[in-house]
C-alpha cells in the first residue's frame, strides 16, 4: 500500500506545540474507545460468543475480504458450529457455505444447503497465497472446534484472567499476547503477526467492555494497563510512513516515542484521521 504524505505544515506545528508523545497517546487513546463503542454496539445485537465469533471472521478477511468473511459468519453462525461434532465437518461446513466445496459429505441431515455464497466474490487480487480465503477457512475451523468445549468467548476469556496481574509493567503485558496469541498460533488459525494484530484490535477492546459489563473492573483495568505498557507492534506501511513523516526519518525518534501499543495505534488513527476516512481492521 503506498501511503501519500498525510501531514499538513499546520499539523507538524501543531505537533511541534503540543508534543508528539501527547499527541499520540490522546490518539491511541480515542482509537481503543471507537473499538470499544464498535464492542458495545455488536454486543445489543449478538451474544457474546456470536458477537466475538463475527469479528474474528472479519479479521480473517484481511484488506480484501471483510465483507464476503462477514456474510459468511451469518449465514453460518456460531450457535450452527456448535452443534458439529468435529473440526473437519466445521471445516467442510465453512467451505460449502462460502462456495468452495460442493461436497455435502459429512454434514448433518439437518443442514441447510440453500445457504451459499458465489465463489466468485472472494478477491485474490493484492492478497498473499497464505492469506487466500480458502486457506484462512481452513485455519479458523481447527479454533473454532477447540473452542466448543467452552464456547469461543470463555475460550478467550479465561486466558486474559489467567494471565491477570494486580501489578502490570512491560513484561506481564508480554505474557498476556503470548497467551492471547498462543490460541491461534496452537490451533494454526493464522500467523504470529495476525494473531498479535488481532489481539489487540479486537480481543482486548472486546473484553474490556465484557469485564465493564459484569462489573468485573479489575480485569478490565488489566486490559487498559496492558494497552500503555505492551511494546509497539511490528510495523506496517502506514505505520512506517506515519514515522517517516513524524521523525523526518531520523531512525532514532520512532523507537523513543513510539515503544507502547497505545502510540503505535496513535500513528494508526493519524493515519485515518488526516485521510478522513473510517478506519478499518487491517492494521
Amino acid at each position: 500500500m503506498v501511503v501519500e504524505d498525510l501531514l499538513s505544515r499546520d499539523l507538524q506545528e501543531k505537533l511541534d506545540i503540543q508534543g508528539i508523545e501527547k499527541f499520540l497517546d490522546s490518539l491511541g487513546e480515542e482509537r481503543l474507545k471507537q473499538k470499544k463503542t464498535r464492542m458495545e454496539n455488536l454486543l445489543k445485537i449478538a451474544n457474546p460468543d456470536e458477537a466475538l465469533y463475527r469479528e474474528l471472521m472479519l479479521a480473517l478477511g484481511y484488506k480484501n475480504n471483510k465483507v464476503q468473511f462477514l456474510e459468511l459468519a451469518m449465514i453460518l453462525p456460531y450457535s450452527e458450529i456448535c452443534k458439529l461434532n468435529s473440526q473437519k465437518t466445521i471445516e467442510n461446513a465453512l467451505l460449502y457455505r462460502a462456495g468452495f466445496s460442493k461436497s455435502k459429505e459429512g454434514l448433518p441431515k439437518d443442514f441447510d444447503f440453500s445457504l451459499k455464497m458465489e465463489k466468485s466474490v472472494w478477491q485474490y487480487k493484492g492478497t498473499r497465497p497464505a492469506n487466500y480465503p480458502k486457506k484462512r477457512i481452513e485455519g479458523i475451523s481447527r479454533l473454532l472446534f477447540y473452542s466448543l468445549k467452552s464456547g469461543l468467548c470463555s475460550l478467550f476469556g479465561k486466558k486474559i484472567i489467567k494471565n491477570y496481574s494486580k501489578e502490570v509493567d512491560k513484561k506481564t503485558a508480554m505474557n498476556f499476547s503470548r497467551a492471547v496469541m498462543q490460541i491461534f498460533t496452537a490451533a494454526k488459525a493464522v500467523g504470529k503477526t495476525r494473531a498479535m494484530e488481532i489481539c489487540f484490535n479486537i480481543t482486548l477492546p472486546f473484553f474490556t467492555v465484557i469485564f465493564e459489563q459484569r462489573g468485573e473492573s479489575k480485569y478490565a483495568s488489566f486490559l487498559y494497563k496492558v494497552y500503555d505498557l505492551h511494546p509497539s507492534l511490528a510495523g506496517n506501511s502506514i505505520t512506517r510512513t506515519m514515522e517517516r513523516q513524524l521523525f523526518c526519518d531520523k531512525k532514532d525518534n520512532p523507537r523513543r516515542i513510539v515503544p507502547s501499543v497505545r502510540r503505535y495505534m496513535g500513528l494508526i488513527m493519524l493515519y485515518y484521521k488526516n485521510k478522513g476516512i473510517e478506519e478499518d481492521e487491517k492494521s
